[in-house]
């Protein structure tokens, strides 16, 4: 009789392991990486202020997070119609491999981020003159879906 019970605890524990799992696929799509996509309107005549700041500050960091693993890629897109005069005009693509990349990044991230820059103070002094001349409009995230 005991070893009727254990057997039988013993296969509900695995229900309950393997249930939610299968409740949560999808019979459309898999689950791909997560993307954050910033967009930022770049003030006219202030590209040239843009793309350095992108490749002097930017860049170097993304690549380091890339070499740390949580970043997988990052893609550039530029606006060539704007439907009013508050539209984006850059949009910055950051892949990362799942949403538990950006609970792990946290703290890490933002030392290399101090470490790049020199200092906490410079840091925050870079992001308000970017802010200067390329606001950002708004930051989403989203999971990418690859179709069955």
């Amino acid at each position: 009789m005991k070893r009727c019970a254990l057997w039988l605890c013993f296969v509900m524990f695995l229900l309950l392991l393997i249930v939610p799992a299968v409740v949560a696929q999808n019979p459309n799509y898999n689950n791909g990486p997560v993307w954050r996509v910033i967009y930022v309107d770049v003030k006219p005549g202030m590209g040239d202020a843009f793309w350095s700041d992108i490749k002097q500050n930017f860049r170097p960091l993304y690549d380091e997070f890339k070499k740390q693993g949580w970043v997988v890629d990052y893609k550039f897109y530029t606006n060539p119609v704007m439907e009013h005069p508050n539209d984006w005009s850059v949009a910055i693509a950051i892949e990362y491999k799942s949403w538990a990349t950006l609970d792990e990044m946290g703290e890490k991230a933002a030392a290399i981020s101090v470490k790049h820059y020199g200092s906490r103070e410079a840091m925050m002094d870079a992001a308000k003159k970017r802010n200067d001349f390329a606001p950002t409009l708004s930051s989403k995230l989203a999971r990418e879906v690859i179709l069955k």
